[in-house]
């Protein structure tokens, strides 16, 4: 049977995602070696991206807990959604296969960076959601970088979205760059190694958790354009 991008949409919003964007496959001809999305589905011809709002209220406490809380259950939340999306995309006669929220990850032996399946921030960009800012995030105009991404490699041929027009950083805009505690931004990637021995781990004798966001939580457009 035929599928449409309008129909896919419904069904990633009635699943409960607040965005849905598409991507056709030939706009990942930048991706790295083992992160393009038909080095998984070789017969992948569309990316659908998902993303769910991440509660805003996080970012404003004195203690990381709620911030990790949420992130942890977003992830849950967004494989969850992204697997019945594939399970639906698949009962209609296609194939779907859901890349992960944060991970499991590959290592790239060239770069010794670690990658999802995919990029999620890439395919979203790609998908028309948003734009990747100096502090690496995706920006969307409505929710900011609040935002936890999902994404969907399917055989379906699906109508892609247009890409975002809207700059993600204001002009001369450097304030994640400045408050990064471990100096992991200014280049065009970020240090992985760097912020996530930072921000990741114990806190003060007590458990793991994520100790940082201020790339996050400083950036004037964290909360929408």
């Amino acid at each position: 049977m035929d599928m449409t991008a309008s129909h896919v949409k419904e069904i990633a919003q009635g699943l409960g995602a607040d965005l849905c964007g598409i991507a056709s496959v030939d706009r990942f001809s930048g991706a790295p070696a083992g992160a393009h999305p038909r080095d998984t589905l070789p017969e992948c011809r569309s990316v659908i991206v998902v993303a769910k709002r991440f509660l805003n209220g996080t970012t404003r406490c004195d203690s990381t807990i709620p911030y990790t809380i949420v992130r942890n259950l977003l992830s849950g939340i967004m494989d969850r959604l992204t697997f019945d999306l594939s399970y639906e995309l698949e009962r209609l006669g296609f194939t779907g296969v859901p890349t992960g929220a944060i991970g499991p990850t590959n290592a790239d032996p060239l770069t010794g960076r670690f990658m999802g399946l995919i990029s999620l921030k890439h395919a979203a960009e790609l998908a028309g959601l948003g734009r990747i800012g100096k502090n690496t995030l995706l920006v969307n105009d409505r929710f900011g970088n609040m935002i936890w991404l999902g994404a969907v490699i399917t055989d379906a041929p699906l109508e892609p979205d247009p890409l975002a027009v809207y700059e993600a950083c204001h002009e001369g805009c450097e304030a994640c760059i400045n408050a990064c505690p471990v100096k992991a931004l200014g280049d065009s990637k970020m240090n992985q190694i760097a912020c996530w021995q930072h921000a990741f781990g114990a806190h003060l004798g007590g458990e793991w958790r994520i100790k940082c966001h201020q790339c996050r939580t400083v950036c004037p457009n964290s909360r929408g354009l």
